[in-house]
């Protein structure tokens, strides 16, 4: 029976998580931080991938991606996370491994699904209790997506309206993004929504659905998704709901590699 891989989809949103090493706060230092964006800068030069949003925390980092194949994904990390590795590795006089094993992707369905999953990232370090607001750190995406940071960006905004289906609105996204995430800030939307890292894939029933169907072997699982203060977010349409496809982890990996 041939193999099914998720790898076959293409023109997709991906939300991807990768830790340092054994939970390590080894990007604690605004330098450690700081130098990733570059070399993220870099990739998307290098790679037919775009940055819809990032955050670099102390002990990990998130990215959503647009990407026209899936394996592309798979190639670019390998490629950031190594000259990352390095460069951190240098500067700090250290050796072994800085990134704890492979990078978890979370496929996103366009729409409101993607739409919650951008403020999802966006609230990462006010979730954590490192700052009230997305604002107060600065590797991050928000002062892209708000219009404060206008050279050298990396957030593909164009590309992000279309992939919410509010194509050539930038002047409304950017009034909306910005009142939205005060809203959830200060209504106290911090709680964790572990399948955003942890599930193959989060969107309608429908899709979830028809990307389960090419998994052809391997224990599979379609769940509800959760989304706290939902109300905060009305992007577009919440449809039927969202749902997301749990697999193994060792399933799950192996739909990725290249």
């Amino acid at each position: 029976m041939k193999r099914g891989r998720i790898l076959d989809i293409s023109d997709c949103c991906v939300h991807v998580t990768h830790r340092c090493h054994n939970r390590d706060f080894l990007l604690k230092f605004g330098l450690d931080r700081r130098s990733y964006v570059p070399r993220l800068r870099e990739t998307v030069k290098r790679f037919d991938v775009g940055v819809l949003d990032h955050v670099v925390t102390s002990n990990d980092v998130h990215l959503l991606l647009r990407a026209c194949r899936v394996d592309d994904v798979s190639r670019a990390m390998q490629y950031l996370q190594g000259l990352v590795a390095r460069d951190c590795n240098r500067r700090k006089k250290r050796s072994g491994a800085f990134w704890s094993d492979r990078f978890k992707p979370t496929l996103v369905q366009n729409g409101s699904h993607l739409c919650r999953c951008l403020f999802y990232i966006g609230l990462n370090m006010v979730r954590a209790g490192a700052v009230e607001h997305p604002a107060e750190w600065a590797a991050c995406g928000y002062h892209e997506l708000t219009g404060r940071c206008q050279r050298y960006r990396i957030v593909d905004v164009p590309l992000l309206l279309n992939c919410l289906e509010m194509p050539e609105q930038s002047a409304h996204f950017l009034e909306w993004y910005e009142r939205t995430m005060q809203t959830m800030c200060e209504s106290g939307y911090l709680c964790r929504e572990p399948l955003w890292s942890e599930a193959a894939a989060v969107g309608s029933r429908a899709w979830i659905e028809s990307l389960s169907g090419t998994v052809v072997t391997g224990r599979r699982e379609i769940v509800p998704m959760g989304f706290g203060n939902s109300d905060v977010v009305p992007a577009v349409e919440e449809g039927a709901g969202s749902y997301a496809l749990k697999l193994s982890p060792k399933r799950r990996q192996m739909l990725w590699r290249p």
